[in-house]
């Protein structure tokens, strides 16, 4: 990964400390400027090439500091999903520690794209200083986000559906890593190789796209071993991912081992595992870290693992890299918030909520 040396903008104006003033001496005024009405150049302070943990971030840049004046809004998934619940108190709990003004824009469903595309340009509209989204859709909010962008609004995208808009940054996990942690983890579980399936989420989710890109492609050049029999999308939902899970296990009497792309697929496949008599038979390994799932492990119902993010403090750390991009600081274009193994060797450290 790359290592952030980035010289704060700030630092080049001399006694410049009102926000009006920095905007002054950013980029901006540099010949070709993309800077719009909100006086930051924000493709500028966007390192299209860097990858960088957060904590070396924070490490580099210290604290974000914030004006009074400053709101944020953050558009995102369904609340029911109680994985965008945190992610939504990671954001919350840290505006209101910088003292700056705030607002969550949440849609009905997982399948709600049109309803998110209102919602975003609703909060464009409603005096945003910056934009915090998760997308459902890798595309559906790009209209917002070029609107932003070309307003001098900072876009920051958490965890699901990076942008190729020009200039927003992406705040979560490698999704493609993560897919590779869980196929690694089942392989070492099944060093004599052996066959396993995968259940998808939705489609049209680039999370859903590069999870089973990482999981397949790690299999094959790493475990040649094991055999991908199966891999079928349950859209996200437990009830569909129980029938999946339940018709991999009657074709493939001798499945080794079920990979969901979300927990709450996986507490699906679990209910299957467990009807078909197959508890501590199957490996099933979910993605995500929600305490039902931990909850699962800890009670040894048949839930090995899941690979759990970190959505409290990705919430967190998007309202870090505004406030940062709104100061006049450079930024990379990947906020790395690495992903890890839960199972039975640390799920009790972890039982409560989500880091």
């Amino acid at each position: 990964m790359n290592s952030l040396r980035f010289k704060s903008l700030a630092a080049l104006c001399v006694g410049t400390l009102a926000t009006g003033l920095l905007a002054a001496c950013s980029p901006a005024d540099d010949a070709g400027s993309d800077a719009g009405a909100g006086g930051v150049d924000v493709v500028s302070l966007v390192d299209a090439d860097g990858k960088t943990p957060i904590e070396d971030i924070e490490n580099e840049l210290g604290a974000p500091t914030a004006g009074s004046d400053i709101r944020l809004c953050y558009i995102t998934r369904t609340l029911s999903n109680e994985y965008w619940s945190f992610e939504r108190d990671g954001f919350e709990q840290a505006a209101q520690e910088y003292g700056v003004e705030y607002e969550t824009y949440a849609v009905t469903d997982e399948a709600s794209i049109t309803e998110q595309l209102d919602k975003a340009q609703s909060a464009m509209k409603s005096g945003c200083s910056a934009i915090l989204a998760s997308p459902i859709s890798a595309t559906a909010l790009d209209s917002v986000f070029e609107d932003a962008i070309g307003k001098g609004i900072p876009v920051i995208i958490l965890n699901d559906a990076a942008s190729s808009v020009k200039g927003t940054v992406y705040v979560g996990p490698d999704a493609t890593t993560i897919g590779a942690t869980a196929a690694a983890y089942i392989a070492e579980k099944l060093p004599n190789g052996g066959k396993v399936a995968m259940i998808e989420g939705d489609p049209g989710s680039s999370n859903a796209q590069n999870r089973g890109t990482g999981f397949r492609e790690t299999l094959e050049a790493d475990y040649p071993n094991i055999e991908l029999v199966a891999s079928t999308t349950a859209k996200w939902d437990t009830a569909l991912a129980k029938d999946t899970a339940a018709g991999m296990l009657t074709a493939n009497d001798d499945l080794a081992a079920i990979y969901c792309q979300n927990d709450t697929m996986a507490l699906g496949a679990m209910s299957a595992i467990q009807e078909k008599g197959k508890q501590g038979e199957v490996i099933l390994v979910g993605t995500d870290g929600i305490p039902q799932a931990k909850t699962e492990i800890a009670n040894d119902n048949g839930y090995t693992a899941t690979v759990s993010e970190r959505p409290t403090t990705e919430g967190s750390s998007g309202v870090k890299v505004a406030l940062w991009m709104l100061a006049g600081e450079k930024v990379p274009a990947f906020v790395d918030v690495p992903a890890f193994i839960v199972d039975e060797a640390n799920v009790n450290d972890y039982l409560t909520g989500m880091p």
